[in-house]
């Protein structure tokens, strides 16, 4: 054999290389018109989509680390109560990484749409000004073309889903208009935390440049308050059963303390042997209750100060500002992206058309029985 004699192998790589670029060749100048065409529509979507903008804060959670606990007398009687008191204190801290979890939960979404916004001078909730807003044109597309379906279904099963919201075994389902309203916040807020440095940062998409800023203040608000809330339970619970049970004994020690006052000022001359064994009695039980009175108060003391201690604070780093410029929609990004779709779309057909052509007049050709 020649060594100018291409081999078997070389041979069909060129076939099958010329296979790949002479369709694509040929229609070339439909591939063009196909992105042409392609990208016109993404222009076209891009001008209808409304402009947002993006309002963030950035801060930094400071939370106490040491665990102090309280100890002393009480220890026992609280533990009956189901509260320890020498128990640490940092157990129940939402590290930073979890916030975005927080965010995701459906109490706090229900807490978020129940805060109020000022909107052209009136106060409402925010659940409320979502409900009101008219939905865009490219999402009125949607909604008729690829939602239809899912439309007819709900219209059909309508009454299916509103027995579904009612409560069953202590559970409440939302209903189609809530559970619309949480997802919609899923797309308009996002928390992002840095593992290393623990700066966390709260992003809101709006179409309005204000009223983006107020609902990340809001959030900013709601998501401090609910890790305050859940870092200071403990400690709350047990400044609570400190300041009742020092209430209590308060009263006792005051009774105490009046009761031996009157006995000694009606009995000033008087020396007999019951006097001093009644006024002994009253001495040593107030001498009790002045012990334990004075432990409460203490201890009340140590526990609004580990309130103070266990609650946390946050370092503003970024705060909320009303943007000034625009963060999308990206037009050229929706011209590009739809251009490309173009080519491949009509590539795609310059390879498909030729073996659909044949199967259409090979199935005209086939001969009826």
């Amino acid at each position: 054999m020649s060594e100018n004699t291409p081999s078997p192998s070389s041979s069909e790589d060129e076939i099958d290389l010329r296979d790949i670029i002479l369709p694509l060749w040929k229609a070339r100048m439909q591939i063009l018109t196909t992105a042409i065409i392609f990208a016109i529509f993404g222009g076209i979507i891009g001008f209808l989509t409304p402009a947002t903008y993006t309002s963030s804060s950035t801060f930094l959670p400071q939370t106490s680390q040491v665990g102090g606990g309280l100890s002393g007398s009480l220890g026992g009687l609280a533990s009956l109560a189901g509260i320890n008191l020498n128990a640490p204190m940092v157990g129940g801290e939402i590290p930073p990484t979890m916030y975005e979890k927080v965010l995701a939960s459906e109490p706090f979404k229900k807490r978020l749409l129940a805060a109020k916004i000022v909107v052209h001078g009136d106060s409402l909730d925010y659940g409320t000004y979502l409900a009101s807003q008219p939905s865009s044109a490219i999402g009125t597309i949607k909604e008729y073309t690829i939602g239809l379906p899912g439309k007819i279904i709900g219209a059909i099963s309508g009454a299916t889903k509103e027995e579904s919201t009612e409560v069953s075994g202590g559970l409440q389902a939302l209903s189609d208009d809530e559970y619309a309203l949480h997802k919609a916040l899923t797309g308009k807020i996002t928390l992002t935390a840095d593992k290393k440095e623990g700066v966390v940062s709260i992003s809101v998409v709006e179409g309005d440049p204000l009223l983006a800023a107020q609902i990340a203040q809001v959030t900013e608000t709601a998501l401090q308050d609910w890790i305050i809330e859940h870092k200071i339970k403990n400690a709350k619970a047990q400044y609570g059963f400190i300041e009742r049970q020092f209430k209590e004994k308060e009263k006792e020690f005051f009774s105490i303390q009046e009761q031996l006052a009157n006995y000694t000022d009606r009995n000033q001359n008087v020396l007999s042997a019951s006097y001093l064994t009644r006024l002994d009695r009253l001495q040593a039980e107030f001498n009790l209750v002045n012990t334990v009175y004075s432990e409460l108060a203490k201890q009340k003391e140590q526990a609004a100060i580990q309130l103070s201690k266990d609650t946390p604070t946050f370092s503003i780093l970024d705060p909320v500002k009303v943007p000034k410029v625009k963060t999308g929609p990206k037009k050229s990004l929706y011209v590009l992206g739809a251009f490309f779709m173009g080519l491949i779309g009509g590539a795609g057909w310059a390879f498909a058309r030729k073996p659909v052509e044949d199967f259409f007049k090979g199935l005209k050709e086939t001969p009826k029985n």
